[in-house]
Parts: C-alpha cells; sequence; structure tokens
C-alpha cells in the first residue's frame, strides 16, 4: 500500500511542473514572443482547452525532443515506450491509485508528443509511423478507463459513465480518421485528444487530492467521474456533431459534380 504522503506529494509534484512550465512560457511570451508549431497551427485552441497552454506544452516538449534528435532515439522508440507507461495507468486505475494513474497517464501522453517532434526533426516521419502512433493512441486512451471500469464494476450506473467516456474517445478518434481516409479533412472542435487526456489526467490527480481535505459531500470518486462524465458526454456530442458535418460536406461534393 502506497503511503498517503507519497501519493498527494507525487500529485503536487506534476501540478508544480505544469505550473513552472506555464509561468515560463507566459515569461517567454512576454519577452520573447510565443513560440508557435506548425502542427498546431492547424489545431486552434477551443473553450475546453486554449491555443496557450497548448504551445506552452509543445514548447517544453520540443525542448526535450532536440536532446532526443542529438542522442538519435528513433520515434517508433518513443511510442511504444509512451504505450509501455501509459498501459501501466490501467492497474493502477483498477486498485484505486487514481492520483498515480493520471501522473502515469500524463506522463506518457508527454513521449507520444515526443515522437511526432523527434520524427519531424530527424526527417522520419512516414505514413508507417503515423499508423502505429494512431493506434497505439487508441490503446492509451482506453488504458485509465478500462482500469476505472474495473475500479468501478460493482456500480452500474458508475461503469456507465466510463463506457461512455471510452465509446465517445473512440468515436471521436475514429470519425475523423475515417474521413481523412478518403480525402475529407473535418474542422475541429471540441474533445480532440488532448482535451481528452487533460481532463482525464486532471479528474485522476486532482479528486484523490481534493479527497484528502474530507469535506464529505464531495468526495475523490465523485470528482473523478465528474470530470469522466464530462469527457464521456462531450465526446460522443463531438462525434455524432462530426457525423453530420462529414456527411452534408461529402453530399455537398456529390452535388458539385
Amino acid at each position: 500500500m502506497l503511503p498517503m504522503y507519497v501519493d498527494t506529494m507525487l500529485g503536487a509534484l506534476f501540478i508544480l511542473v505544469l505550473a513552472v512550465v506555464l509561468g515560463a512560457y507566459a515569461f517567454r511570451s512576454l519577452t520573447i514572443g510565443r513560440a508557435p508549431d506548425a502542427r498546431l497551427q492547424r489545431e486552434p485552441g477551443t473553450v475546453l482547452l486554449g491555443r496557450f497552454p497548448m504551445e506552452a506544452m509543445h514548447w517544453a516538449a520540443r525542448a526535450v525532443g532536440d536532446r532526443l534528435v542529438r542522442w538519435r532515439v528513433s520515434p517508433d522508440t518513443l511510442t511504444v515506450t509512451s504505450l509501455a507507461i501509459t498501459m501501466v495507468s490501467l492497474p493502477l486505475a483498477a486498485v484505486g491509485y487514481h492520483l498515480l494513474a493520471g501522473c502515469v497517464f500524463l506522463f506518457g501522453a508527454v513521449f507520444d508528443a515526443l515522437d511526432g517532434i523527434v520524427a519531424r526533426a530527424r526527417g522520419m516521419a512516414s505514413q508507417a509511423g503515423a499508423v502505429l502512433d494512431a493506434i497505439v493512441d487508441r490503446y492509451a486512451d482506453a488504458a485509465p478507463l478500462l482500469g476505472l471500469a474495473l475500479y468501478f464494476h460493482l456500480s452500474t450506473w458508475k461503469l456507465l459513465i466510463i463506457l461512455l467516456a471510452l465509446v465517445g474517445s473512440m468515436m471521436v478518434s475514429y470519425v475523423r480518421a475515417k474521413h481523412e481516409a478518403i480525402g475529407l479533412e473535418l474542422p475541429s472542435w471540441i474533445m480532440r485528444r488532448a482535451e481528452r487526456i487533460a481532463y482525464l489526467a486532471a479528474g485522476l490527480i486532482l479528486g484523490p487530492l481534493v479527497g484528502r481535505l474530507e469535506l464529505g459531500v464531495v468526495t475523490a470518486d465523485h470528482i473523478v467521474l465528474g470530470f469522466v462524465a464530462l469527457i464521456g458526454v462531450l465526446s460522443n456530442v463531438a462525434a455524432i456533431r462530426l457525423i453530420f458535418q462529414g456527411r452534408a460536406e461529402l453530399r455537398d461534393g456529390l452535388l458539385r459534380r
């Protein structure tokens, strides 16, 4: 059994690291200017996750990526490492170590960002790498949710919340990928992968931390489920909207022929 103070300190450390990155990028933006990534130009921020935190995380990741490029680390190695780390969140979430699961999940997501950065910097970006990355992303997205499903399996309504988020997360990505496969790029909206990672990690980390306060009415499980429910509802709404947008654009394309 992991001591409570270790769990709490780990969560606080992750929050501190995020605060430092955001603060450092804010200082850089005020003194030198912002450092937008070319890839992010195609993904504008939304009300759920603004452009600034996305730029800050990519800015910090690029600094690490530059070092990995010098070490000639393979992008595929980073992709597989991301999967290996993220999958650890499944058993952790299943046995109730939600804060630790959130930290591991977020740490694994960093490696997922690094593989693309390194691939582009080394001129190794390829369709094979993109396919591997997309497949790994689906397993990574499912890992903590499957762990939560096991943890909440005795409660039908709680399990349904987890499954709703799992299905929604898969469908948002699948609908986009299916349309991109036929050459149609759908406009960005809510519950893209970065947003789902941010909200799921936030729920897993903040839930136990707030639970330590012993407020009585709001428990750690309530907060975790609240964030997961938000992902579940909004991701399914986003998937349905993307489906209708895709069908409308495809029909307009046929009419113009």
